[in-house]
């Protein structure tokens, strides 16, 4: 490697034959002042098996094609290792893209804004981004391109979001099984939206921490369990154990709604408005509901095509075309203006209320529901059809998710056989409900004498097909 002393007198050569190799075909001196660090710099990064050839300025003036092929840099341009050239930015990853769009919109419509640490913002969110992931995948266009009409036609049900997901993202490379490796976050997040919850788990406490303890097999793990809504905060349906995609995907439409309604300057939920045509012409009211047209041959959604209009005058609510409102500003929710028919509380509501059920009617409509009444024999019946009053409490309420998708729910009957309550004066009926989805319009009711009897038979009847 030759030393600094050499590199120096080789670049002072190289520098003095350029310009006069230059001098000589233009006629004009040349400005070196760039030449000696570059050529510096060349020759440091030379490695030792690369030898350094020097370059005689006889060679080079009786060459003058040579030169012509490699002019010299004037002097005014800078070189590339002074300037280079901007790195270019990394393109937008899909997913992420997706979340960020989502969170806008949950954070335009939740008070407040986007909270991390609610069960429902992250519920909504995280459906909203999966259907704008999944469109993008299907569609082949930028999660920007999807439209919010798109969007909205499949949160019409949780079902129309199972499907295009599980069809379109394995597709993509996204295991969405519930044994599929950590890392991916499309799956992860899939995952969570179709867990299901214990709403019995103890609440998380911001004192308490657990404690730690050993295992011989997983080294240090928390003795506490998991808390409830994973140690979030939650109002949306706080005692069901069903998944999120379920409870939350008619709220992910709102979200949803609230963009189109904004982008189309319309009505929302609460909104005063007035009649401008039509048979209620000159009523004023709110907004109740917002109108869409589902268009299935495009799968888009097209409005507010009307509104549900809760009017000052007139019983009940009515559906009024989107172009036959405007809206104005004499009140505020909930407020009525005076002498109305609504200024003043519903009729009935200091109404006497319906007579309770007696204990006989309460056995009959619990026999007529259940799958299995042969379990409660003649002489239960006859004691509680006698009974004093009835009562009912709910002591359990799990979920299985997919496949083996179930939910139960037990209930305690207890009817109280003398006027006054004593322990040995008591019949008691258990009643375990079996649903395969929350909004299951069939569930499942089955009787049982004694607690005992529980575990048997649920386990009997949430065992998939």
């Amino acid at each position: 490697m030759p030393t600094l002393d050499q590199l120096e007198a080789l670049a002072a050569s190289r520098i003095e034959t350029t310009g006069t190799i230059t001098e000589h075909l233009t006629g004009q001196s040349v400005a070196t002042v760039h030449a000696a660090p570059a050529l510096v710099t060349w020759l440091y990064e030379r490695t030792e098996s690369t030898p350094i050839q020097p370059l005689h300025a006889s060679n080079s003036r009786s060459d003058p094609v040579s030169s012509e092929r490699t002019p010299s840099r004037p002097a005014h341009q800078p070189t590339s290792r002074s300037q280079p050239m901007p790195p270019r930015a990394p393109a937008p990853n899909p997913w992420n893209e997706a979340m960020r769009r989502a969170t806008d919109a949950t954070a335009a419509d939740r008070p407040g804004g986007m909270d991390e640490q609610c069960w429902d913002d992250v519920a909504m969110r995280g459906i909203v981004a999966v259907v704008l992931y999944a469109l993008h995948l299907r569609e082949r266009q930028p999660v920007a391109a999807i439209g919010w009409p798109a969007v909205l036609w499949q949160l019409r049900d949780d079902a129309r979001v199972t499907e295009l997901a599980t069809t379109v993202l394995p597709r993509g490379g996204h295991d969405l099984s519930r044994t599929a490796a950590p890392g991916d976050p499309v799956t992860e997040c899939w995952q969570w939206l179709t867990r299901t919850w214990d709403p019995n788990a103890p609440v998380k406490s911001a004192f308490l921490q657990p404690t730690p303890s050993c295992s011989s097999h997983d080294g240090w793990v928390p003795d506490a369990p998991e808390p409830r809504w994973g140690g979030m905060s939650r109002s949306i349906g706080t005692g069901l154990p069903d998944p999120a995609l379920e409870v939350c995907t008619h709220w992910a439409a709102g979200v949803v709604q609230r963009q189109m309604i904004n982008e189309q300057q319309g009505h929302h939920t609460h909104d005063r408005v007035k009649v401008t045509a039509g048979t209620h012409i000159g009523h004023r009211g709110y907004v109740r509901d917002v109108g869409w047209y589902f268009d299935n041959a495009t799968e888009t959604v097209d409005g507010p095509a009307g509104y549900v209009v809760d009017l000052d005058d007139i019983e009940g609510t009515e559906d009024i075309d989107a172009d036959e409102v405007e809206a104005c500003a004499d009140l505020r929710w909930p407020r009525r203006p005076e002498g109305t028919l609504k200024d003043g509380p519903p009729p009935g509501l200091n109404g006497p209320l319906p007579p309770a059920k007696t204990c006989a009617e309460d056995l009959r409509e619990l026999l007529d529901r259940a799958s299995n009444p042969e379990v409660v024999p003649e002489q239960l019946r006859r004691a509680v059809a006698s009974a004093h009053s009835h009562h009912h409490l709910e002591l359990d309420w799990q979920a299985s998710p997919g496949p083996q998708r179930f939910t139960w729910r037990v209930l305690l009957h207890w009817y109280q056989v003398t006027e006054q309550y004593a322990d040995d004066q008591r019949a008691d009926l258990y009643e375990v409900v079996i649903t395969r989805h929350l909004h299951d319009a069939e569930p499942t009711h089955h009787l049982a004498l004694s607690e005992n009897a529980l575990p048997e038979l649920i386990a009997r009847y949430t065992i998939g097909p």
